[in-house]
């Protein structure tokens, strides 16, 4: 029977790369590893057969090279407004869903690394929140926890609560996204806060624009978008994402401010597009299908600023960016590789038995 390790954290804390750091770092001390996502988020990308499928999913699936299909490894994947959906089909049916392809993932492999849900207490209404995923699968649970500050130590004590009221009597935590300026309290203070709370302190993820943030080609991916110039820079990072919805006098002062930034406006908000390329702005998102006029393409390429552009508006346009910290593509070699390294040497493997 496999070994069961659940990776969970709020949204935003890099799960989906923290799994595959642990799956290839398991894989070479010689271990079969599989990677299983019980309940998802459906995503533009489709299977053979039609079905939506979880992006997080189909990626672990290509770069890990796991047999069983993406349906399998995310059997349910979920839309935005999934409450009566999953009530309907209620618990129990859910769960043997969820056990029937866990059977077929975990066949074979010494460890199956489990992904928890977006946030931990997600799905709590059909009783399948992670804690409850984690109980069923009798797994290690790791928590991720974003250490911007110090106070995160808050955070890192409610969320043992929360799965202590749900029935894990121990877990252990990862910190991310940690400033490099933290390190000593890292190093000297943390371990003991750890300790005195019985929480096992498994590493801490120093951050690193390599590590977590997104390339052009990953917003493109991730927006099923369309570039319309710029194709040469789709391995740029973009450090922050700015909402372009002012007059353009009172945008450029915001625009300044940021460096290898990307503006997100709408397609017909052409003096905000060229506002935006008289300063270091590295990326334009163009929502609601609109295309840039003659002017702003024009100038994108004196600029040499990529322009992209997405049927999604801009609300929506802003949660999918937002989500884009730590991801993950197989098509990104050189973060694979980052990735399984840097994160890798991060974590305290012994932790995880």
């Amino acid at each position: 029977m496999a070994r069961n390790i659940v990776v969970t954290g709020e949204a935003g804390t890099g799960k989906t790369m923290v799994a595959l750091a642990i799956a290839m770092g398991l894989r070479a001390k010689g271990k079969k590893v599989g990677y299983f996502k019980p309940a998802g988020e459906k995503s533009f990308k489709r299977s053979k057969d039609g079905m939506s499928i979880d992006e997080d999913a189909a990626i672990m699936k290509d770069v890990l090279g796991l047999e069983a299909d993406a349906g399998s490894i995310c059997p349910i994947p979920q839309s935005h407004t999934s409450f009566d959906e999953l009530a309907k089909i209620g618990t129990a049916d859910l769960k043997a869903k969820i056990q029937e392809s866990y059977d077929e993932v975990s066949r074979g492999m010494d460890v199956v690394i489990i992904e928890g849900t977006r946030d931990p207490w997600q799905l709590l209404h059909v009783n399948l929140s992670t804690p409850q995923i984690a109980q069923m699968m009798e797994a290690r649970v790791l928590c991720l926890v974003n250490f911007t500050e110090l106070s995160a130590t808050d955070n890192i004590l409610h969320l043992k609560s929360f799965f202590n009221q749900h029935g894990i009597a121990s877990m252990g935590v990862v910190l991310t996204m940690v400033p490099p300026m933290l390190k000593n309290t890292i190093q000297n203070e943390i371990p003991k806060f750890m300790e005195e709370h019985e929480i096992g302190f498994c590493g801490a993820i120093y951050h690193r624009r390599e590590l977590f943030n997104p390339t052009i080609r990953d917003i493109l991916r991730a927006l099923d978008g369309e570039m319309i110039v710029g194709d040469d820079k789709l391995d740029h990072l973009i450090d922050q994402f700015l909402i372009g919805s002012m007059l353009p006098e009172n945008a450029l002062k915001w625009f300044r401010r940021a460096r290898d930034s990307a503006v997100i406006t709408g397609g017909d908000r052409a003096d905000l597009c060229l506002a935006a390329m008289e300063t270091d702005v590295a990326l334009l998102i163009l929502t609601g299908g609109l295309g840039p006029d003659i002017r702003t393409i024009s100038r994108a390429k004196e600029t040499g600023v990529p322009i992209l552009m997405t049927a999604h508006d801009t609300y929506a346009t802003g949660r999918i960016v937002d989500g884009l910290i730590g991801t993950v593509s197989a098509e990104n070699k050189r973060k694979i590789k980052t990735i399984e390294k840097i994160v890798g040497e991060a974590l305290d493997f012994a932790c995880l038995s």
